[in-house]
């Protein structure tokens, strides 16, 4: 197994490149440091020095002396070394190129014709110069040279320490993003599964041979038998619901038959109400199969068209049991829905709300330019807390006064959580400023992709 594609492997690797860099880089930046050239203006005592070499130079000329020697007894008298250039660019003092590096050479060449002395300093060694002199006839330029004290080696060791710092920092970073990511992607894929997107998967780094591809690899084969599982449970859940159909429609006729024969009687009336039970809790399973496997096709509508059908025949409702329904402004919106499931949604939340009502409910719609939320609020006793997010599931009945006495069977806000989820919106549950309970349907303005303009 190669060790460098596994998380061990990798850590251990990479902490010694970026030990390795970081030296290397300490190192190169050192050496540009030392190489950096300063230009500066002669000072008096060095204005002074390049004086007397001139002047020795010329008497030593008057003596027939060769400018070889001239210059090795000009040496011997001043703390410098004396370097002639002649008009050729030719160094007259040979041994002179082996203290200096080409490209500083090259450099100094380049101001052999400066008008004024000027002082160069680079890594540590000070030029001074050019002044020309004429020696035999002969044009030079003369250049005083001397080598300065190295840099003190606490400067290099704030170099060394300030570039490994540096270069640690951002190859651990670098190093970090790499790990983190990808365990970043599986865990936003991990939230939306959990959520109920059964579509949610990981395909952030599934290259990778080490520990991290491995985990998103099985993520996504969990995922997978998840979403198998979860379409089995629902589709056996419609299955039945359709094969219960048949008897539960010969029962009621035989019911039908036998009041006919024998009259109404309690135990034939008994019969008869829990058929009708039965039958609405079949259409209601059919109606969250419906909503969570639909192929109807979504459609503009205005949003005014939708929530009036609605919260009329919710206002009808309410004044039979004495309750008052308030439906604040619409606005003039359009949206994109699928119509059934949107009033499925709507009803089933409008109904519960004037169900546990004590006097009053109220409808609220708010808009802007990504998203629409309609709120229903009820003055009814409300819930704890730990009921809040319990209510969606199917069948759930809270431990408070909102009891089966109140009549339904526990799939209302089910049905409304199923159409949310196929409006890609959410649904969730508060306490209502009136003293109850207000739920809440979140909508998106816009379709999540463009699938949704044509079938679902």
């Amino acid at each position: 197994m190669n060790p460098v594609k596994r998380l061990v492997g990798r850590l251990f690797l990479w902490f010694w490149l970026t030990t390795l860099i970081t030296a290397a880089s300490a190192f190169w930046l050192s050496r540009v440091w030392n190489d950096s050239v300063e230009v500066s203006t002669p000072s008096q005592k060095q204005a002074d020095a390049l004086l007397s070499v001139t002047q020795a130079l010329a008497s030593a000329e008057a003596q027939s002396t060769s400018l070889k020697k001239a210059l090795m007894r000009v040496e011997r008298r001043i703390p410098f070394q004396v370097i002639a250039v002649d008009s050729s660019g030719e160094l007259v003092l040979k041994h002179s190129r082996r203290t200096m590096r080409p490209a500083f050479l090259h450099r100094l060449l380049n101001v052999q014709s400066q008008s004024s002395p000027i002082v160069l300093r680079q890594r540590g060694r000070m030029f001074l110069g050019p002044v020309t002199v004429t020696y035999e006839n002969n044009q030079y330029a003369l250049f005083l040279t001397d080598r300065e004290p190295p840099p003190a080696p606490f400067e290099v060791l704030g170099w060394l320490i300030g570039t490994g710092i540096i270069m640690s920092m951002l190859l651990s970073y670098w190093f970090a993003r790499s790990l983190v990511k990808p365990i970043q992607h599986i865990q936003q894929a991990s939230q939306k599964l959990a959520a109920g997107d059964w579509e949610a998967r990981t395909d952030e780094k599934m290259h990778r041979q080490d520990e991290l591809g491995d985990l998103a690899r099985n993520f996504n084969k969990m995922a997978d038998q998840l979403q198998t599982m979860w379409q089995s449970q629902e589709r056996l859940l419609a299955d039945i619901s359709h094969e219960l159909r048949s008897p539960l429609t010969r029962l009621q006729m035989a019911v039908g038959l036998a009041v006919q024969k024998l009259g109404q009687q309690a135990h034939l009336q008994r019969i008869e109400k829990e058929a009708e039970q039965m039958e609405t809790l079949i259409g209601h399973l059919l109606t969250i199969n419906r909503a969570t496997f639909t192929t109807e096709a979504f459609a503009h509508y205005r949003l005014c068209d939708l929530i009036f059908p609605i919260t009329e025949d919710g206002e009808f409702e309410a004044r039979q049991l004495e309750k008052v329904l308030t439906v604040e402004a619409i606005p003039d919106k359009t949206v994109w829905v699928n119509k059934p499931l949107f009033t499925a949604a709507l009803e089933n939340v409008l109904r519960n709300a004037i169900r546990y009502a004590n006097a009053q409910i109220k409808v609220s719609v708010l808009s802007d330019a990504t998203a629409y939320s309609i709120e229903v609020d009820d003055d009814g006793p409300g819930l704890d807390d730990s009921d809040l997010e319990e209510i969606f599931k199917p069948f759930y009945r809270a431990e408070s006064a909102r009891d089966r006495a109140s009549g339904g069977v526990g799939l209302g806000l089910a049905i409304a959580k199923a159409a949310m989820s196929t409006h890609h919106g959410q649904i969730y549950a508060k306490p209502s400023d009136l003293g109850g309970l207000q739920i809440t349907l979140n909508f998106s303005a816009k379709p999540k992709n463009e699938t949704d303009k044509t079938n679902r």
